[in-house]
């Protein structure tokens, strides 16, 4: 977030300058457009501004935003204002994104801006949850106990996506490893080994010559390979994102067997999640569902449920809609429609993320020990087909000598 030195003029007519932080100068002329001192001058401090590591990690953090949200919680429970709090959790705040970001929510309030929208940077985690969240707390006058719904959501979800990475990343990386492997003999070992065969006139087994051709493939057109490729994904994102309705990347995602079904009830973990937590927070149903339906990452369930919110508002009862999306589970519409039938909406959903989540958890222990020993052996295999297909020919001529 850059910083800007701004110039400001009060009712008698004395200047005060001041270093602010925002997003942009459009937005900034916005918060100090009903302040009691007038915006004069505003010129950007580029000094002042992020180096290259930090503007490749503008956005909070889960657990620093988590350790903010419970040091907000314990000061308002204390009885302390939310902008008492605020100013005594930046007085104790590092330097950083966390404190530009804060520093700049800050100076939003006391221009009078409402403290939901203060808080709707995208810098934020879940900022539209986040943001429908104070204002329900806002409406309520119960602003830490909305905090606390959050922070048990915010460390729910971010407790399943770590999980989740946590898990794939030593099959991605032994996969990466075999593929890795593979490419270098055939690149770099297989053709000496091919010129040194050259020298003898006795015929090559199959094998042998199956290898070398690969090779020597792979040595001469690599390059145009990897040009291919990425050509491929170009036109596949043009095509995407000249077509709204065409989705292939994230189709093809869910399609994976094991990892498609994690894919499509981590999507449903998240989603019931918050749909539980706008909703306990006293956000109507048809507004909750417009913010739980921009949780979907994979854009193929996004275009499927974007009519959604306007169903509901039509006068549509959510179970009833959602039953028309193809890839939503028929368990998740039916424990949706008992959960409006009863009045236990929330309960409701809650209980079914955590069945999606066990669920999860399940499967990546199946897909775990199904794909280290399939990746284990296929690596074994690959590897002594080929040294076999190398060493072969040389034991041959060894035997034509003797």
């Amino acid at each position: 977030m850059p910083y800007y030195n701004c110039t400001f003029v009060n009712d008698r007519g004395g200047y005060s300058k001041k270093l602010i932080f925002s997003e942009s100068k459009k937005e900034l002329l916005n918060s100090f457009a009903n302040a009691d001192e007038k915006l004069l001058y505003i010129r950007r401090d580029f000094l002042k501004n992020p180096n290259i590591m930090k503007m490749f990690s503008r956005k909070l953090g889960y657990f620093d935003f988590l350790l903010f949200n419970q040091k907000m919680i314990t000061l308002l429970k204390s009885g302390v204002s939310f902008i008492k709090a605020l100013d005594i959790v930046l007085t104790y705040q590092k330097k950083g994104n966390m404190k530009e970001i804060l520093s700049k929510c800050q100076t939003d309030i006391k221009n009078g801006i409402q403290i939901s929208d203060a808080f709707s940077s995208k810098s934020i985690p879940f900022h539209k949850i986040y943001r429908a969240s104070l204002l329900a707390g806002e409406r309520s006058g119960n602003l830490e106990k909305i905090l606390e719904r959050f922070n048990s959501y915010l460390e729910k979800v971010s407790n399943l996506r770590r999980k989740v990475v946590s898990s794939l990343t030593y099959p991605v990386v032994l996969f990466v490893f075999m593929i890795s492997l593979v490419l270098i003999i055939l690149v770099y070992a297989m053709p000496k080994f091919a010129s040194f065969y050259a020298d003898f006139d006795a015929s090559l087994p199959v094998a042998t010559e199956y290898l070398i051709s690969t090779a020597q493939f792979l040595k001469n057109n690599i390059l145009f390979i990897a040009l291919f490729i990425i050509l491929v994904i170009i036109v596949i994102k043009m095509i995407e994102r000249s077509f709204e309705h065409i989705i292939i990347v994230d189709y093809i995602k869910i399609k994976i067997p094991i990892i498609g079904k994690i894919i499509v009830e981590n999507a449903m973990t998240v989603f019931s999640r918050t749909l539980a937590i706008l909703i306990g927070g006293g956000i109507p149903v048809p507004e909750a569902t417009q913010i739980a339906v921009e949780m979907f990452n994979n854009k193929y369930f996004s275009y499927q449920v974007r009519e959604v919110p306007q169903k509901i508002k039509e006068g549509l009862l959510l179970s009833d809609v959602l039953a028309e999306v193809n890839f939503i589970p028929g368990v998740l519409v039916e424990v949706i429609r008992v959960g409006e039938s009863s009045g236990n909406l929330v309960d409701v959903l809650n209980e079914n993320a955590n069945s999606f989540e066990n669920s999860i958890d399940a499967k990546i222990s199946s897909l775990i020990s199904l794909i280290e020993p399939i990746l284990i052996v296929g690596l074994g295999l690959v590897i002594a087909f080929m040294l076999v297909s190398i060493y072969l020919p040389i034991f041959n001529t060894v035997h034509i000598v003797r």
